[in-house]
């Protein structure tokens, strides 16, 4: 049986969803934890703005519920420690988040806009500053009694995954002070592209020093997270675009960390239609329903992928403005 602990956390067999930017809503991360889901990062949120616009500012993306998600997570990008000690102050002290149990910083986001500040990714090609911050957050994060974890990746620079700056890297988190480390299999140079490197995430793992290793990328189904478990020893696993319009996928790898795989249940283009409603349904509990109708079309076309007239559907629902209409179209489509 896989557990983990995260400081003062235990997690039995931890299958993690991704943070995915406007995907890893509130209402997502509670139907994920339903399935199977140990914990949820929200959406990145950029410390600086907390530190300069305050956090009602972010509160759409900080929104945490502990009763529905089960661990709650909040994932903070930036560039300065100190903009992460003021936000996880700030945080910790808001009545609304005060019980938030890991802040998570990312260290592995890929995009220009994150990276074009020195945030994301871009803290791999600057590990004492990643340090300062590590080190930094993590005394705030003691004082107010929470878990401080990283997510990153394999390297910065396509090479870097084979020269050992990566693995300098994974020590280093893991000696600054971090409870876990989550790494995706790819390089930054890589985004999204291509395949994840099981080989280098292996090696990340023996540079993690005495800490969990969660790894990420490419987990789609019982067999490849089985096969990454096996490859990386890995203490956990972490799924992203593989879950978007599948929270199932929770489901199909229970009794991964066994070696027992059970029979998946079939999911049915229905299954999917009702999942798609109920995710838009909890959102607007969150939110104004034009607001939460606009925000989810993404999220419906990943769970319309696939269904017999999907193409004429997508270009109905991106125009669709409420709960009735989505339905109406899912439907009569």
């Amino acid at each position: 049986m896989g557990m983990i602990n995260i400081g003062k956390i235990r997690i039995e067999d931890p299958l993690i969803l991704a943070p995915m930017a406007g995907t890893t809503t509130l209402a997502f991360r509670s139907i994920c934890h339903e399935m199977g889901s140990s914990y949820q990062p929200t959406e990145l949120v950029s410390a600086r703005s907390i530190m300069y616009s305050g956090i009602d500012k972010s509160m759409c993306y900080l929104m945490i519920d502990r009763e529905k998600e089960g661990l709650s997570c909040i994932q903070l990008f930036g560039s300065d420690p100190k903009d992460f000690e003021y936000a996880i102050g700030k945080i910790c002290e808001d009545p609304r988040l005060k019980d938030v149990d890991i802040i998570d910083i990312n260290m592995g986001c890929p995009v220009p806009k994150v990276v074009k500040t020195g945030a994301g990714s871009a803290l791999m090609r600057e590990p004492k500053l990643a340090e300062e911050i590590i080190k930094a957050s993590v005394k705030v994060c003691d004082s107010y009694g929470k878990e401080l974890t990283v997510k990153t990746r394999i390297g910065y620079e396509d090479e870097d995954k084979d020269n050992g700056k990566a693995e300098d890297f994974i020590k280093m988190l893991s000696q600054s002070g971090a409870k876990l480390i989550a790494v995706h299999g790819r390089t930054r140079n890589q985004m999204y592209h291509g395949q994840a490197d099981i080989k280098a995430l292996a090696r990340m793992r023996k540079a993690c020093d005495g800490i969990p290793f969660i790894a990420n990328g490419d987990i789609k189904d019982f067999n490849s997270g089985r096969n990454m478990l096996e490859v990386t020893g890995a203490d956990g696993l972490m799924i992203g675009r593989a879950a978007q319009g599948n929270p199932w996928i929770f489901e199909e790898l229970a009794g991964v960390f066994e070696n027992k795989e059970k029979e998946a249940a079939k999911v049915t283009f229905e299954d999917r239609k009702k999942m798609l409603l109920r995710e838009l349904e909890l959102t607007i509990r969150y939110k104004d329903e034009n607001i939460a109708v606009r925000e989810m079309r993404p999220s419906m076309m990943a769970y319309i992928k696939g269904m017999p007239g999907a193409a004429s559907l997508k270009v109905k629902l991106c125009s669709a403005l409420t709960y009735e209409e989505v339905k109406d179209l899912l439907w009569t489509t």
